[in-house]
C-alpha cells in the first residue's frame, strides 16, 4: 500500500472554494437522499426474502447451477461459495451476489430460470412480485456504470454515487485536500470541467478493465485522482511538504510536487496487475490521473501568462530546524563553544531528542568544571526512554559525569531517579551505592521503597536470593507498612 498526501496549502476563506463545497454537498445529498432510501427499501426486501420459504429454496440452487454452467472459472468458484453460504444458513451473501449478476436477473425476469410449468411457479411468482415491489425502482444501478449495459450518461452520474458511508467520507476528504488549491488556481469553471472530465475518463478506464463484467462501477475516485494529478502539475518542480506511507513505513518529506504524478500512476498500474479482481477501481484512478494531468497541462499552456500556478505559501520555519542547521554548521566549522550553546537550546526545546541531548553532553564534557556539564547531565537523567541502547547511553553518561565532574552535583531527586533506573536495569552495584547515598541524605525519601523493591526483583532475576532477602529486610525495617513491602513478600513467596 502506498499513498502520499500534500500538506502545503489551506483554503483561503476570503475567497471560499464554492465549487468544491457544492460538489461535497451534492455527493452527500445523493448518498443520504435517494441512495439511502433505496438502501432502506433493499434491506426491507431482503428481510422479506430471508423469511420466505419459497424464494431462497427455488432461486439459490438455480443460481448456483447457472454459475457452474456459465463456463467461467470465476463464476464456478462463486457457485461453490454460494452453496457453502446456503448450507451455513447465510442468506445475505448469496442474495447480494444474485442481485448483482445482471445476466441472471434478466433470465430470471424473462421466465427462463423458473419456468411456468414448475410446480411451485405460481407461489414463487407471487412472492417474487412482492419482493420486487418492496425493493422499488433501482436508483444506484440505473445511474452507475455497468460494462454489460452501458449508458453514456453514467460517465458523469456514476461520479456522484458511493457504495458506503466510508467510501463517501474517504473520497470527500481527498476532494477537499486537493480541491481547495486546484479550484483556487484554475477558477471555478475550469475546475468543474476538470473534475467532470477526469471522472468520465476514470470511468472509461474502469470500463476497459472490466469488459464483460456484470458488476457496477461508482464513486468519485476517478475525478479526485484527476485533481491529484492537477495539483502535481500545477506545483510542478516547486518543493512541497507531504506525508507518505509505504507499507508499514511512513514519514514527512519535502520534494518537488511533480514527482508524485509518476509515482501515483505507477502505483495504480502495479496494483491492477497484482490484484485485478480485488474490487478496487485502479484503472479509474489511472484514467483520472492521466486525464487530469493532460487537461491541467493544456490549461497552463492556454493561460495568458503561460504561468498558471497555485498561490505560494510563506512557511514559518520551525525554530528547532533553524537552530539545528546553525548548530550543525558550527560543529562542522569546529566552533565548539558556539555549537555547545546552540545544542543546549535544542535540548531545552526538544528534551526527548536523544541526538540533541547527547551532542550537548559530549560538547559540555570538554570542560567538566563548567556549568554546562552539570546542566547537560540533568537533561540526560531526565530522559525517560527504556530501550537497551538508551539505557546504556544514560549509564555511560553517568559514569563519565561522576568520574570527571568537579565535583558532581547529584541532588536527592536525581540520585533517586538514577538509583531506580539502575536497579530496574540490573546494575545492582551502582544502584545500591546510590541508594545508600540517598538514605544518608534523606532517610525517609519517598522513592526509597520503590528502589528497594526494584533491587529485590533484579536480584531474584539474577539468581541472588540471599541479597534479595537483605533488601526485603531493609524494606521491612524502614518501610514495613508500605505497599512495596507487601509486594516484596508476595514476590518472594512466589519464588520459593
Amino acid at each position: 500500500m502506498f499513498f502520499a498526501i500534500p500538506l502545503n496549502n489551506k483554503p483561503d476563506w476570503h475567497h471560499p472554494p464554492l465549487i468544491t463545497i457544492l460538489l461535497v454537498l451534492i455527493n452527500f445529498i445523493v448518498f443520504f437522499g435517494p441512495q439511502r432510501i433505496e438502501t432502506n427499501a433493499q434491506e426491507n426486501a431482503a428481510r422479506f426474502y430471508a423469511a420466505s420459504k419459497i424464494l431462497p429454496n427455488i432461486e439459490f440452487p438455480r443460481f448456483a447451477q447457472y454459475l457452474r454452467e456459465s463456463g467461467n472459472t470465476k463464476k464456478a468458484r462463486m457457485a461453490d461459495a454460494v452453496e457453502r453460504a446456503i448450507n451455513n444458513g447465510d442468506i445475505d451473501g448469496p442474495l447480494q451476489a444474485m442481485e448483482h449478476d445482471q445476466d441472471f436477473q434478466r433470465l430470471l425476469a424473462a421466465g427462463k430460470i423458473v419456468k411456468a410449468d414448475d410446480e411451485h411457479y405460481e407461489e414463487w411468482k407471487q412472492q417474487r412480485t412482492k419482493y420486487e415491489a418492496l425493493k422499488g425502482s433501482p436508483f444506484t444501478e440505473r445511474w452507475a456504470s455497468n460494462p454489460s449495459d452501458w449508458n453514456p450518461v453514467s460517465l458523469i452520474t456514476s461520479v456522484f454515487l458511493h457504495g458506503s458511508t466510508g467510501h463517501l467520507i474517504g473520497n470527500m476528504i481527498f476532494l477537499c485536500l486537493f480541491g481547495f488549491t486546484v479550484e483556487q488556481t484554475l477558477g471555478g469553471k475550469r475546475y468543474l470541467a476538470l473534475y467532470l472530465l477526469a471522472g468520465a475518463c476514470g470511468d472509461l478506464g474502469d470500463l476497459l478493465a472490466r469488459l464483460g463484467s456484470t458488476s457496477i462501477g461508482l464513486g468519485a475516485s476517478g475525478a479526485i485522482s484527476g485533481l491529484m494529478a492537477s495539483y502535481a502539475v500545477l506545483y510542478g518542480r516547486q518543493r512541497i511538504r507531504f506525508f507518505y506511507q509505504l507499507l508499514f513505513y511512513f514519514d514527512y518529506v519535502k520534494a518537488p510536487a511533480i514527482i508524485l504524478l509518476p509515482v501515483w500512476i505507477a502505483h495504480e498500474f502495479l496494483q491492477q496487475a497484482l490484484n485485478p479482481e480485488g474490487g478496487v477501481a485502479y484503472m479509474a484512478h489511472a484514467g483520472g490521473l492521466l486525464s487530469g494531468a493532460a487537461l491541467t497541462y493544456f490549461f497552463k499552456k492556454r493561460s495568458p501568462d503561460k504561468n498558471l500556478a497555485p498561490p505560494t505559501t510563506i512557511e514559518t520555519e520551525n525554530p528547532v530546524d533553524v537552530l539545528q542547521q546553525r548548530a550543525s554548521a558550527a560543529l562542522k566549522a569546529l566552533k565548539l563553544d558556539e555549537a555547545r550553546d546552540l545544542y543546549r537550546k535544542l535540548a531545552k526545546l526538544a528534551p526527548k531528542n536523544s541526538e540533541f541531548v547527547s551532542t550537548y553532553f559530549n560538547l559540555a564534557k570538554r570542560t567538566p568544571a563548567d556549568e554546562h556539564f552539570h546542566r547537560a547531565f540533568r537533561y540526560v537523567t531526565a530522559f525517560s526512554a527504556d530501550d537497551p541502547e538508551s539505557s546504556k547511553w544514560i549509564y555511560d553518561c553517568y559514569q563519565t559525569y561522576v568520574s570527571t565532574a568537579k565535583p558532581p552535583r547529584l541532588g536527592a531527586e536525581m540520585t533517586a531517579r538514577l538509583a531506580f533506573r539502575f536497579a530496574r536495569e540490573g546494575r545492582l552495584q551502582e544502584a545500591d551505592r546510590l541508594l545508600r547515598v540517598l538514605i544518608s541524605r534523606e532517610p525517609t525519601h519517598g522513592e526509597a521503597p520503590n528502589i528497594l523493591l526494584a533491587l529485590l526483583t533484579s536480584c531474584l532475576k539474577q539468581g541472588s536470593r540471599p541479597k534479595a532477602l537483605e533488601y526485603k529486610k531493609a524494606l521491612d525495617d524502614r518501610h514495613g507498612d508500605t505497599p512495596q513491602a507487601r509486594m516484596a513478600e508476595d514476590i518472594l513467596r512466589q519464588q520459593v
